[in-house]
């Protein structure tokens, strides 16, 4: 069973790669204006990038106890569709 940092590892994995992807497309298709942000979001230490990163890992620390209930569940979850 994975301990509770491996499990926040990939959700913080899934949940910068959903961010990156969503304010990617919002910005192609001109429904947001980053030029402030770009010029405060330079990596870890800049003043956005920390902001997300926060909020990131708070978000993660939050889905390991569901995440955790699901490896509890066990053989008992089947798959949604009827098939075992």
């Amino acid at each position: 069973m994975p301990t509770d940092d491996e499990i926040m590892e990939q959700l913080i994995g899934i949940i910068v790669d959903g961010f990156n992807r969503s304010l990617a497309v919002l910005r192609s298709a001109r429904a947001v204006d980053t030029s402030v942000m770009d010029e405060h979001y330079s990596g870890i230490g800049s003043q956005y990038y920390d902001l997300v990163t926060e909020q990131i890992q708070l978000t993660a620390e939050a889905g390991v106890e569901a995440i955790r209930d699901l490896f509890r569940q066990g053989g008992d979850n089947r798959d949604r569709t009827g098939d075992a």
